[in-house]
C-alpha cells in the first residue's frame, strides 16, 4: 500500500494554471512579436538610407581624401591629372590629392597645430611688401651737402650760398648752421673749449692763402713746379677748397691752436672725432686716406654732410670718395 501510494504520488497529473495567466502569456508574446517587427522594419529602412546615400562604385574611395585631409584642385591639363570617363554617366572623377600628414595623428606635435610642410604644391600666403621709402630718405650723391670737392673735383663756376654768420664772425652756409652750434654747443657741455679757427673762405682768400704756402715753399727750395704740387697738398686750389663750399670749419682746442698732427692727440679733437657724426659732421681728411682725398691728414678739418651720411661714413670707417663711390657716384 505504501508502495501504491508513492506510486500514485508519481502518477499525480500536472495541473493547468489558471485562464488569466494564460492570458498573460499571450499578451506577452503578442508585445514581443511587434517589437521584432519594428526593428526589422527600422533595420531595412536604415539599409535602403545608406544605399541611397552610397556614391557610385566607379568612383572609388581610394580616390578620395582621407578626413582631414585638404582638397588640393589640380588642373586637368597638369600631369597625372584624369580625365571624365565614359562610366561614370558624366560626372569626373575626384583627382588623386598628395598624401599629406594628419597633424592629429601621431607626430610630436601639440594637439591642435600642424608643422607647415612647405610643400611647393600647398598654395602659401603671399608676403607682406615692404613700406616704400619716403622720397629724400636715402642719402644720394646728388644732394647739397654731399657734394664732391677735390683736387679733381672743382666746384661749380655758378655756385651760390647763403651764409650765416657765427657769434665769432666766421659764417658759414646757414643750412648747417643749427648742426654747427649744437655740436660746439655739446662739446662746451662737456667742460671742453673749441675754437674755429677757419671757415667760408672766398675766391680771393683761397687764392691768397694757397699763394703764400707755394711761395713758403719756394724759399725752402722747392721749384716752382713742385712748389705747387706740394702746396695743393696741404692749402687746396682755388676752386677746389670746401672751406669755399661754407660746409667745413676747421676746429682746434683753445690749449693748442697748431694745425699739425698734436691736435689729434687733444680732448677737444677726442670728442669731436668720437661725436661729430651725431650732428651731421665728419672728419673729411682722415689718416691714411690721403691718396683718395689729395689732401693730408688734417685732425682739425670737419665738414658737414648730413646725420645720416655722417653715421654711415662713421661706422664703415670711410672716407666722403668711398663713401660716395658706394652710392654709385
Amino acid at each position: 500500500m505504501y508502495e501504491r501510494e508513492r506510486a500514485g504520488e508519481r502518477r499525480r497529473p500536472e495541473t493547468r494554471p489558471p485562464q488569466r495567466h494564460r492570458r498573460k502569456r499571450r499578451r506577452r508574446r503578442g508585445f514581443g512579436g511587434l517589437l521584432v517587427t519594428t526593428l526589422a522594419v527600422a533595420a531595412a529602412f536604415m539599409l535602403l538610407y545608406s544605399a541611397l546615400k552610397m556614391p557610385p562604385e566607379d568612383a572609388g574611395d581610394a580616390d578620395l581624401p582621407a578626413k582631414g585631409q585638404p582638397v588640393i584642385p589640380i588642373s586637368l591639363s597638369e600631369p597625372g591629372a584624369k580625365e571624365p570617363s565614359g562610366d561614370t554617366g558624366g560626372a569626373p572623377k575626384v583627382p588623386d590629392v598628395p598624401d599629406i600628414p594628419d597633424a592629429s595623428v601621431g607626430g610630436d606635435q601639440p594637439d591642435g597645430q600642424m608643422e607647415d610642410p612647405l610643400d611647393p604644391q600647398v598654395p602659401q600666403l603671399p608676403k607682406k611688401p615692404e613700406e616704400p621709402k619716403e622720397p629724400g630718405s636715402t642719402p644720394s650723391a646728388d644732394d647739397w651737402n654731399l657734394m664732391l670737392v677735390n683736387p679733381w673735383n672743382a666746384m661749380p663756376e655758378d655756385y651760390t650760398i647763403n651764409l650765416e654768420q657765427l657769434s665769432s664772425g666766421h659764417s658759414v652756409d646757414q643750412r648747417c648752421y643749427d648742426a654747427l652750434q649744437d655740436m660746439l654747443g655739446a662739446c662746451r657741455a662737456a667742460g671742453l673749449q673749441p675754437v674755429i679757427c677757419s671757415s667760408y673762405r672766398t675766391w680771393d682768400k683761397q687764392e691768397s692763402l694757397y699763394q703764400n704756402k707755394v711761395n713758403r715753399l719756394m724759399n725752402q727750395g722747392y721749384s716752382q713746379a713742385d712748389a705747387l704740387v706740394e702746396a695743393g697738398k696741404v692749402v687746396a686750389v682755388p676752386g677746389t677748397s670746401e672751406h669755399q663750399l661754407g660746409l667745413a670749419v676747421d676746429i682746434v682746442d683753445v690749449n693748442n691752436q697748431n694745425l699739425d698732427e698734436s691736435q689729434e692727440k687733444t680732448a677737444v679733437q677726442k670728442w669731436l672725432m668720437e661725436h661729430s657724426y651725431e650732428y651731421g659732421f665728419i672728419l673729411r681728411y682722415p689718416n691714411n686716406k690721403s691718396e683718395l682725398t689729395g689732401i693730408i691728414y688734417e685732425p682739425w678739418h670737419y665738414r658737414y654732410v648730413g646725420k645720416e651720411a655722417a653715421a654711415e661714413i662713421f661706422e664703415q670707417g670711410v672716407c666722403l670718395e668711398e663713401y660716395l663711390e658706394g652710392l654709385g657716384k
